[in-house]
């Protein structure tokens, strides 16, 4: 065990075991990993050699409960990396990587307790939520090798440790870009369009850099301040900037040579264990039958969305056509001029919305006060608690009937060493029944993030309408958790397949939407007065508008992601020069590449595939999506009272008892069907989108 003086060594007693993250420093972290290996280790040596026939409780139970202090220094050892950042937990990033990537294969590949776990599956008096536990175990030892020879296991763990070293590098680099990459300038007039508080951060930006302005990328390629920047050439330079990321002007955020090594390594990876490619070996364990399903599924939305977008290129041009300062379309002006042709044919200009969207009221008065509405919840500030920054705010979670739920952190601005991009994450895990040493059911502590820009002293914090999708979004994956009620904690919460974990995130999105909601938190900053009630109606009409773009730079991205994992090890490009290629390539043999939209992520900084996390997975959005427009539907339609379009206890509580708390303990579809009464079809994502593509049926 670590020194008692650690303060990862036990469960922190600071409410719901909130880290004392004021006293953690990267030494402590170091040492509790190296620790809570070993003590896991320990464990499982433990449990493979027990004399004794292999029951629930020395079996699944037990390696259930093992690695408790593991658990808490990784929680807090990747919240803080993701948070904080910085070269000491980036240096801890990259040697533990493979430590723990080793330390994951010395269970997937120990054939005794495979041969326990064997012995388990056999039974017929399992309960259903243990038989599943048992038979998901078991294909995971024999997808991850455990019938392997030992020159062949060996081989195995060489590649996985290479895989995570590899990945921590993506990740670091990925970050420097963040830090680094933008367009910065001298003319005053670049920044023409931006409003006052956005001009002042880029002028602040540009003069600690030697420049008049300078105005950063964020993790995607099309920019933001794309929509509203005024001068073309200035959205080019941004939007060429941010496609640049990577591809080698400076060496230290050079990614091609990594995703090359990366996509070859999961290529052999995956020969090596039996599978055609990386897809295979990730998609066997997910709900989507396998690749080509994927696959057919992106071309099927994605060539819907590309005839949407042949068509909105029409209007977009003729607005182009009419503006003295402009030139043609080009890929770059598609924001811009998408935002005029949004506030000619809604009567919404996303500027003009802003004041009306404040922080702290769409987080207390729309999320919170959604979700209480829904599910009977309370959220309570909790100042005196701190998190991992001056920033993160946290709230105590209480139930209907006022028993504790957790406590729930918000993080939402950006800042130097932070990861791009919103997320959630769990600083400390939702568990089960609990019988090991520690005991009882473990509540969680559940963490939002996101990379808003902080106002100027003293102002409010204005949003746009995307930002507020992405804290309703965030928010569906805490009350994931949240809810939880799961026997095992392997099953609790979020850990449901990776194309099923979006789906309660985007779900939680329809209730920004809805009209009582909306009419609780978009509210003048200064006067309180509520958002226009023709504003209220076009911002409804405004979900699916401009989706052709948004729809077709995802699939792009999808795709890219796919293809790289379909990949046998000698089809793989040679030389850096070849990534880019190979993206033109696929997305031109797809009939999706399209001059006016790029993919919404180019292989250079692309996270998601590449450090991690959604590897042969970024289709799984799109499929989650294709479950959120089936359950749209039934909270308009049976699960309404009257008018309320759903927004009522009893659909939270169906939704809550069949699916959101039950997290992997049964077939996540199975889960989706006791709420929809049917399976999924995928055209209702066409229709929710509205997409008038030869797609649509």
């Amino acid at each position: 065990m670590p020194d008692p003086s650690n303060p990862l060594s036990l469960p922190s007693d600071l409410p719901f075991g909130l880290p004392d993250f004021a006293r953690i420093t990267p030494a402590h972290l170091e040492e509790a990993l190296r620790e809570g290996m070993a003590a896991q280790r320990a464990e499982w040596e433990a449990i493979a050699t027990d004399p004794h026939e292999p029951t629930v409780e020395n079996t699944v139970v037990a390696v259930d409960e093992s690695g408790r202090l593991l658990e808490r220094a990784q929680s807090v050892a990747w919240t803080m990396l993701a948070s904080v950042g910085g070269p000491e937990l980036e240096r801890l990033q990259e040697t533990f990587a493979p430590l723990l990537a080793e330390h994951a294969g010395a269970f997937t590949l120990d054939a005794r307790l495979y041969r326990r776990y064997l012995a388990l599956a056999a039974r017929e008096d399992l309960d259903a939520e243990t038989a599943w536990a048992v038979e998901r175990q078991v294909r995971a030892f024999e997808r991850l090798g455990v019938g392997l020879d030992d020159a062949d296991q060996a081989a195995l763990r060489r590649i996985d440790a290479q895989l995570a070293s590899a990945q921590a590098d993506m990740d670091t680099r990925i970050t420097r870009q963040l830090r680094a990459t933008g367009l910065e300038g001298d003319d005053p007039d670049g920044l023409d369009g931006l409003d006052a508080a956005g001009a002042e951060r880029a002028r602040q930006a540009g003069a600690a850099r030697g420049h008049a302005w300078f105005i950063p990328c964020r993790n995607f390629t099309t920019q933001l301040d794309q929509a509203v920047l005024t001068h073309p050439e200035t959205r080019r330079a941004l939007l060429a900037r941010s496609e640049e990321r990577g591809n080698g002007e400076d060496p230290g955020t050079d990614t091609r040579a990594t995703v090359l090594r990366l996509v070859g390594l999961r290529a052999e990876r995956a020969r090596l264990l039996g599978f055609a490619d990386h897809a295979s070996v990730v998609m066997d364990g997910e709900t989507v039958p396998g690749p080509e399903a994927a696959r057919e599924l992106l071309l099927r939305v994605g060539r819907a969305a590309a005839s949407t977008v042949d068509e909105d290129a029409a209007d977009l041009a003729r607005l182009a056509a009419d503006d003295a300062d402009g030139d043609g379309l080009q890929a770059a002006d598609w924001p811009y001029y998408e935002n005029l042709l949004r506030r000619e044919r809604l009567g919404v200009d996303a500027e003009a919305l802003r004041p009306y969207l404040q922080l702290d009221r769409v987080i207390e008065d729309g999320v919170f006060w959604a979700a209480g509405r829904l599910y009977g919840i309370t959220m309570t500030r909790r100042p005196e608690l701190r998190g991992w920054s001056p920033d993160a705010r946290v709230w105590e979670v209480r139930d209907a009937d006022g028993s504790a739920l957790g406590l729930f952190v918000g993080d939402w601005f950006a800042r130097p060493g932070k990861q791009g991009g919103a997320w959630m994450n769990e600083v400390v895990a939702p568990a089960g029944e609990g019988t090991g040493p520690e005991g009882g059911r473990t509540l969680p502590v559940i963490a939002n993030n996101a990379n808003f820009a902080r106002p100027a002293p003293g102002q409010p914090t204005l949003l746009t309408w995307d930002e507020v999708i992405t804290c309703f979004h965030e928010f569906g994956h805490a009350l994931h958790g949240f809810f939880s009620a799961t026997r095992y904690r392997e099953d609790a919460g979020t850990n449901v397949p990776r194309d099923f974990v979006e789906m309660p995130s985007q779900l939680n999105e329809m209730w920004a939407y809805h009209p009582e909601v909306l009419g609780r938190f978009a509210r003048h900053v200064d006067t309180g007065e509520a958002l226009p009630e023709q504003w209220r109606a076009a911002l409804e009409d405004s979900a699916s508008f401009g989706q052709g773009f948004q729809t077709l730079e995802f699939v792009q991205a999808a795709l890219i992601d796919h293809a790289w994992h379909r990949l046998a090890p000698q089809e793989i490009p040679t030389g850096p020069r070849g990534v880019r290629a190979f993206e033109d390539r696929v997305l031109a043999e797809a009939g999706l590449a399209h001059p006016l939209v790029p993919p919404r992520y180019r292989s250079t900084y692309f996270a998601h595939a590449f450090a991690g996390g959604y590897d042969a997975g970024y289709y799984s959005y799109m499929w989650a999506e294709v479950l959120v427009a089936e359950l749209e539907q039934w909270f308009r339609g049976p699960a309404a009272r009257g008018e309320d379009g759903g927004l009522n206890r009893q659909a939270g509580e169906t939704l809550r008892r069949e699916l959101l708390s039950r997290g992997n303990s049964r077939d996540p579809l199975a889960s989706f069907r006791a709420v929809c009464g049917h399976d999924a079809d995928p055209a209702s994502i066409l229709i929710r989108r509205g997409l008038r593509g030869p797609s649509v049926r």
